[in-house]
C-alpha cells in the first residue's frame, strides 16, 4: 500500500481498548495512542485499504485499459486524467458515474478506461500517464464491528505490553519446545503484517473476511 495518510488513530480509542481487553495502566497516554496508530495503519495494510473513507490520488503509467487501483474497497473515483510526458492533461473525465471509466469491481479496485482511451485526443496513439483521484476504505459499520476493533486491541496490547518486533510471555512465536524430558511442536505460526506470534496470527484472522487477494483475481 501507499503511504498511509492518517498520524493519529481514527477508530481506537482508549474506551474501546478497554472494552476488547486492554489495559490502560500499562502506558501512558501519548504511548497508548502510538499504539493505536500502528495497530490501525497495520490493520490498513492486512486489509489493503483504510478503516474509513479516504479521498487518494494515484498514478499508473500506461499499460492498457484495466488497472487495479492502489487500494481495495474503492467507494467512488472522483476524477481520471489522462497525461502526456510533461504531465499537461489530455482528457479528463470527472464524477462518479461517467461513459468513460468503469469501476467494475469497487470491491477490489478493478478499473477500465478502454472507453476514455478512445475519446481522449491523446497523441500519438495513447497517454503517458492515467491519474485517479478516488476514495476508498470500509465504511464505519465495518470498522466498529466487534472482529476489527478485538484484532486492533489485540495488536495494540502486543505492542504496549511487547514492543515492536520482540516476544514476551503472552506472545509467543515459537514453534517448538524441549524442557528435560518434554517436548512438543506447535502448530506452525503464519508471518502476517501483524507479526509471526499466537496473538499476532489471532489478529491477523480476525481480518480474514475483510482480506481481498486482488492480485491472484486479475
Amino acid at each position: 500500500m501507499n503511504d498511509y495518510p492518517y498520524n493519529s488513530p481514527i477508530v481506537l480509542t482508549d474506551d474501546l481498548f478497554q472494552a476488547y481487553g486492554g489495559d490502560l495502566t500499562i502506558a501512558s497516554s501519548a504511548q497508548r495512542q502510538a499504539a493505536y496508530w500502528l495497530a490501525e495503519e497495520k490493520a490498513s495494510e492486512d486489509i489493503g485499504s483504510f478503516l474509513l473513507p479516504t479521498n487518494v490520488t494515484g498514478t499508473f503509467v500506461y499499460s492498457g485499459n484495466r488497472y487495479t487501483l492502489d487500494h481495495a474497497y474503492v467507494r467512488q473515483i472522483y476524477s481520471t486524467k489522462f497525461l502526456d510526458y510533461e504531465d499537461d492533461v489530455y482528457f479528463t473525465a470527472t464524477g462518479p458515474t461517467n461513459i468513460y471509466v468503469n469501476l467494475y469491481n469497487p470491491e477490489m479496485g478493478f478499473v477500465d478506461v478502454g472507453q476514455a482511451i478512445s475519446n481522449c485526443g491523446c497523441s500519438p496513439a495513447y497517454p503517458y500517464k492515467i491519474q485517479f483521484i478516488y476514495q476508498a476504505g470500509l465504511s464505519s459499520g465495518t470498522s466498529f464491528r466487534p472482529d476489527v476493533l478485538l484484532a486492533l486491541s489485540t495488536y495494540a496490547s502486543i505492542i504496549l505490553i511487547v514492543g515492536y518486533g520482540n516476544e514476551a510471555p503472552g506472545d509467543i512465536g515459537v514453534q517448538s519446545f524441549k524442557n528435560q524430558e518434554y517436548s512438543e511442536t506447535r502448530k506452525t505460526l503464519l508471518r502476517t503484517t501483524f507479526g509471526t506470534s499466537a496473538k499476532a496470527n489471532f489478529a491477523h484472522g480476525l481480518l480474514n473476511r475483510l482480506r481481498l487477494y486482488r492480485y491472484v483475481s486479475l
